[in-house]
């Protein structure tokens, strides 16, 4: 790795910007005090970058330091369509844990590899970056530092061509673009190969050839959608990128030795399920089934409860525990929105495993598994039965409340957390109406705090409850003393809900309520109405 190769690993990148503009116009222009990288997908003319004039061309990138001028000149009749993106980047100034800005970096002009990935990879950026979503602008982030990374390396002139990375490359495209026309010699020009050439060398590492590896990534979406839609085997298929739902059909029948409708109803009329996560154990107690295996911990007391139930694990699964299990249907979630993990593909190979993506809601959640089970009408009548509750509970609760604020405080094992609006504070704010300290509306989740940042909630009252409790004895010491530390705090005495002695106490429950699915949210608004409308808090 050569110098100015170290240096480039060596430094910060933050996206601030990304748009796309097609336009035919010319137009000169000093850019920001960011960084930024132009991307033309189409373009024909040149581009003068601080008095250096380069051709321009479809296929092409250019690198601008801050406060470059530049000027872009387009033949008459030819627009252009070019992504532009800024971004802040960082570099040590010598100092430990000292960074300052960086003047140029990378070639100013850039032939870029793997043009149309980069052009799909630059679209989901963009796409995430100006979500509301707060991960999702995470994730456009950390899609924008891999990317600049690519480019990085290609541009290095010690870089020798990465096969393992060309493929992988591959493997990226046809999970996020497995429903559109996918073919081996598009796959083989992503990889910057010939098509024979990427064809031997998929094969020597993945173990099977490109299109068996893309029916496989399709086959695998058809099985979610069967089960958590109601979608049609033509909608289905075409969803997933087959233009004939027979011929569809018949790859199904031969990946799975099921037909699509045997398939659903194997699953649908099981009940030799396994429950991976707390959340979906939760509702499948709230439909008024006892899953046939499942992770059990005393972090969620309802499962202790368990009399038939399968052990498979305390925390994560145990695969040799659910292999010997036999389940005919594995129920998980998880955070990613694309790309099995590891371990999720061999769930597969031991029962049909439907995952539910973790940032859904949980009345989303829970209608997904009564789908799965075969209980949407219980479903339908368990929710209308929970709405009345709440809005009854609501009334009680706010009358007496009025309009004071309540905050979540979660303790664990030296650590403290406060909820935001997943979680209690979907029952609490949401459900219930109560008023939420200010700050709280920018916690998604929640959020690592210590017992001085507390005052800056000013709340007029605290619920205190519970923060990754695992469920042994060991954390249940330790949050015991946690809390007692608490109340000895001069800064924990000095917020106003500890001085007006509205702090609200669940501790003991362990995450009973603070499981994010049906049931536990149902014993929350029983539990919340008696502690909001209780006068006894130390």
């Amino acid at each position: 790795m050569n110098t100015q190769d170290q240096s480039f690993t060596s430094f910060l990148y933050k996206l601030q910007d990304i748009q796309h503009v097609c336009s035919g116009r010319s137009f000169s222009r000093q850019e920001t005090s960011f960084h930024t990288l132009l991307l033309f997908n189409e373009g024909e003319g040149d581009i003068v970058i601080d008095g250096m004039t380069y051709p321009l061309y479809r296929q092409k990138g250019f690198m601008l330091a801050p406060g470059a001028v530049m000027k872009l000149h387009l033949l008459s009749g030819a627009p252009a369509d070019y992504y532009v993106i800024r971004f802040l980047a960082l570099q040590p100034s010598g100092k430990l844990d000292c960074y300052i800005p960086a003047e140029a970096i990378g070639p100013q002009e850039w032939n870029i590899p793997h043009f149309r990935f980069v052009m799909d990879r630059v679209e989901e950026i963009k796409k995430k970056h100006h979500c509301d979503h707060i991960w999702d602008q995470m994730k456009a982030n950390i899609l924008f530092q891999e990317m600049l990374m690519s480019l990085f390396q290609h541009a290095s002139r010690d870089q020798k061509p990465d096969v393992q990375q060309a493929v992988t490359l591959t493997l990226h495209y046809m999970e996020q673009h497995y429903a559109s026309d996918i073919t081996r010699d598009k796959l083989a020009e992503l990889a910057g190969m010939s098509a024979d050439y990427y064809s031997r060398m998929f094969k020597k590492m993945i173990g099977k050839s490109p299109m068996e590896y893309l029916t496989d990534i399709r086959m695998n979406h058809a099985k979610q959608a069967l089960v958590l839609t109601r979608d049609s085997f033509r909608t289905i298929a075409h969803g997933v990128g087959f233009s004939d739902e027979f011929y569809f059909s018949r790859k199904f029948k031969a990946a799975t030795g099921r037909s699509p409708s045997a398939y659903v109803n194997t699953i649908r009329y099981t009940d030799k399920i396994a429950s991976l996560k707390h959340l979906l154990t939760g509702h499948l107690i709230a439909l008024g089934i006892e899953p046939y295996a499942a992770v059990i911990n005393k972090a969620y007391p309802v499962t202790q409860g368990f009399c038939n139930t399968i052990s498979v694990g305390e925390v994560q699964p145990d695969l040799e525990r659910l292999m010997s299990a036999r389940p005919e249907l594995i129920l998980t979630c998880e955070f990613r929105d694309f790309e099995k993990s590891k371990k999720e593909k061999m769930y597969e190979q031991i029962a049909p495993t439907v995952t539910v993506p973790f940032f859904q809601s949980w009345r989303t959640h829970f209608q997904s598994i009564a789908r799965i089970v075969g209980k949407d009408a219980e479903a339908v009548e368990w929710l209308e039965r929970y709405e009345t509750k709440a809005e009854r509970i609501s009334r009680k609760v706010r009358q007496k409340l009025g309009g004071e604020s309540v905050l979540i405080v979660g303790v664990g094992n030296q650590k403290m957390c406060v909820y935001g609006q997943r979680n209690v504070g979907s029952v609490l704010y949401g459900d219930l109406k109560l008023a939420m300290p200010a700050g709280v509306e920018n916690i998604a989740h929640y959020r690592e705090v210590t017992v001085s940042e507390l005052n800056e909630f000013d709340a007029d009252r605290i619920l205190l409850t519970c923060y990754r409790h695992y469920g042994n004895a060991c954390e249940e010491q330790a949050i015991q003393q946690e809390c007692l530390a608490l109340w000895r705090s001069p800064e924990w005495q000095q917020l106003k809900a500890v001085r007006n002695g509205t702090v609200h106490h669940m501790c003991d429950s362990r995450h009973l309520y603070t499981c994010y699915t049906s049931l536990s949210h149902d014993l929350l608004l029983d539990k919340s109405l008696d502690l909001l409308l209780s006068d006894s808090s130390k």
